[in-house]
């Protein structure tokens, strides 16, 4: 129980933080707004980058985690429509459904728990499992982002249409996303031996220190429950595959695949993770129904902290 609260408290103390912080008017949204942009382009980029560069390659645990977070996902997905169609959601609301249904928040609020998580229990060790839960979102992300495209263009009429144009936007959003562009210049230093000198780790380190209490207030400033009881059913269903189908198709996939007792506590802890903020966008910016995005990362949040106290207790 200890554990628990060691690892669980601090991150969501902190999202409670921003929500009353936003809610009470102490810090306005533009705040938010721009610490948001300075988490995403530099603090995290920073930390992905050092964490990359340090980690030692582990190719067969990363392709283990991978292969799990991988068949979580798809799962998700495939339940997901087939609870869309079963509830007869209208295309629309099928795409954002789906979407919120699969896609964790890996780096904001994954890479954090992880992070505790391994810290309390890895011991020596920690540092390589953290240098593995890095390298296992880095490969993941660009997978996200290709089937979160693919899903909310399926609700969207006239999609085929769009799929070229589409395809090539998302293609130009990868190769230029500052996470994965971090991560890669990471494993490049990694594997060419190179040792980042002292005063340049050290300033990359003091930033991405940044990354976590700036992103968890960012996420907590974010959320609202006005609109909840409007997408109430929809939004639960939703959550309830994020958290609660996602994590078990992933301990069905980790047992046969032989998983170490870490690697399956991050794998479970990743899959676990409340619905990722930027699910909202995307629908918004591809015509799903936002309104129930939003939602679904409210309530994903709030459900997800008994799911991962399960799994930090039970692993």
């Amino acid at each position: 129980m200890a554990e628990v609260v060691n690892v669980l408290l601090p991150i969501f103390a902190v999202i409670a933080l921003g929500t009353i912080l936003r809610q009470s008017g102490f810090a306005p949204p533009q705040l938010f707004r721009e610490t948001n942009r300075l988490v995403y382009y530099v603090a995290l980029p920073a930390f992905l980058f050092l964490k990359s560069a340090e980690s030692q390659l582990q190719g067969d645990a990363a392709a283990r985690v991978f292969a799990v977070l991988f068949g979580g996902m798809l799962a998700a997905v495939a339940l997901g429509y087939l609870l869309a169609r079963l509830m007869r959601l209208p295309p629309p609301t099928e795409a954002a459904f789906v979407q919120g249904g699969y896609r964790s928040n890996l780096a904001y609020v994954g890479l954090p728990i992880v992070f505790l998580a391994v810290a309390s229990q890895g011991g020596a060790d920690a540092p390589a499992l953290q240098a593995l839960g890095v390298i296992s979102i880095a490969l993941l992300t660009p997978i996200y982002n290709v089937v979160a495209v693919l899903v909310l263009l399926r609700g969207r009429p006239g999609s085929r249409e769009q799929l070229g144009p589409r395809l090539r936007e998302l293609a130009y959003r990868l190769v230029t996303n500052p996470l994965i562009l971090s991560c890669a210049a990471g494993l490049l230093v990694m594997a060419l031996g190179w040792k980042l000198p002292q005063p340049l780790r050290q300033t990359l380190e003091t930033i991405g220190d940044m990354t976590t209490p700036l992103a968890l207030l960012g996420i907590g400033a974010a959320l609202t429950f006005a609109t909840l009881r409007q997408h109430a059913r929809n939004a639960t269903v939703a959550s309830l595959v994020k958290i609660l189908a996602a994590p078990l198709a992933g301990l069905a996939l980790a047992t046969w695949l032989g998983l170490s007792q870490p690697e399956l506590r991050m794998s479970l802890i990743f899959l676990a993770c409340p619905t990722a903020a930027a699910s909202y966008v995307m629908a918004q910016q591809m015509g799903a129904d936002d309104g129930l995005a939003a939602n679904i990362i409210v309530l994903s949040t709030v459900l997800s902290l008994p799911a991962l106290a399960v799994i930090v207790a039970g692993t």
